[in-house]
């Protein structure tokens, strides 16, 4: 099983991408389904504000710097201390 945990910087939330699937962590609910792409956009760099056709839409280094890979300890405090 491959799991890797994320800090999203810019919204304070915590996500993991286990076995190729996004979660995100909701305090009182646990890990949940990022069914809104929140964590992968970041991780792509995917810019919706960017026209379709414009090469910075995907790969945007802006967007990518709104998260940090973090180690499962780090993931683990965080939760302690929500």
């Amino acid at each position: 099983m491959s799991v890797t945990y994320y800090r999203i910087k810019d919204l304070g939330l915590l996500g993991k991408e286990e076995d190729y699937i996004p979660y995100l962590y909701k305090p009182g609910k646990g890990w949940v389904v990022d069914n809104d792409n929140i964590l992968m956009d970041r991780v792509m760099g995917f810019d919706d504000s960017e026209p379709d056709n414009s090469p910075y839409k995907i790969g945007n280094s802006s967007t990518m710097d709104l998260v940090k890979e973090i180690s499962q300890k780090e993931a683990d405090k965080i939760i302690a201390n929500l």
